[in-house]
């Protein structure tokens, strides 16, 4: 709880606000070309469905996100011309989410620069290994899903539910078995750990404390991301301008939100790594 602390003071007072903004501001420039690669690009590369990466892509968002969401994803497929040199333009600006979140945690680290070496894997394996990741979460969720599925066909499941229905507590069991929410949490949890992991330049060498680092950081952004998405449906309601635009704003500041607990989770590992040496 210190090293909680801590980095929550260091990020307002040491103004790590600033680098969320940055990664914030590159993402969205990127996002776009981001989008390009998975939606076209890797069908150039292997024969895949992409759209079950973007399925995947699109849980890491609030709800109220969505349809800017889905605007440049159908941007994205209307493509006329694509080719190799498309292929290769796109990905060069969908690395820039990585790098700016890369340099974003050298700062955070004290200015602890790296090697070109992992500059290069950064910039190169950035994107390839976010699109397995994507992949992974898509995989993994349709898995929890035939698990479920398997579950309810049993006559148990069926007589709690019947319980549970009788004191009007069967929303607490739905909640439990929303694979769209677990997915959303676990890929929270791969995607935040495989960053602390690689991107920061820690010197942690027990693996459990990253774990548990991502682990709490995903549940503060998985809790948040519901509160956030009730807030701006609750402010578009009440502001027309809100109602029109509520995607956008939406969009831009759940970036700058989810920056700035990821990196206040990377200076958690800052405080962490000093006391593992000692």
């Amino acid at each position: 709880m210190a090293a909680l602390y801590r980095a929550v003071i260091d990020f307002f007072w040491e103004g790590f606000g600033y680098h969320a903004a940055a990664a914030s501001f590159y993402t969205l420039m990127s996002f776009f070309p981001l989008l390009l690669f998975l939606t076209v690009g890797l069908s150039y590369l292997i024969s895949i469905n992409t759209g079950i990466i973007i399925d995947a892509l699109q849980k890491f968002f609030p709800e109220i996100t969505q349809q800017f969401l889905q605007l440049l994803i159908t941007l994205a497929e209307k493509r006329t011309i694509f080719g190799f040199i498309g292929l290769f333009v796109s990905f060069y600006f969908a690395t820039s989410i990585f790098t700016s979140l890369h340099t974003a945690f050298e700062h955070i680290f004290g200015g602890r620069e790296e090697s070109i070496k992992k500059r290069a894997l950064v910039y190169i394996l950035g994107v390839p290994v976010f699109t397995i990741s994507l992949l992974a979460v898509y995989f993994l969720g349709s898995f929890i899903s035939f698990v479920f599925s398997l579950i309810k066909s049993f006559k148990l499941w069926i007589y709690l539910e019947e319980i549970l229905g009788t004191v009007h507590l069967k929303f607490l069991l739905d909640t439990m078995t929303n694979v769209s929410l677990i997915v959303q949490f676990i890929g929270f949890c791969i995607i935040l750990f495989i960053l602390y992991k690689y991107l920061a330049p820690h010197f942690i060498y027990d693996l459990r404390i990253i774990f548990y680092v991502s682990v709490f950081i995903a549940a503060f952004l998985f809790v948040l991301s519901i509160l956030f998405n009730k807030y701006i449906l609750i402010a578009s309601k009440a502001n027309p301008i809100y109602g029109t635009l509520s995607g956008i704003f939406a969009f831009l500041a759940w970036l700058y939100i989810s920056y700035g607990i990821i990196l206040i989770g990377g200076r958690m590992l800052y405080y962490l790594e000093v006391l593992e040496k000692e």
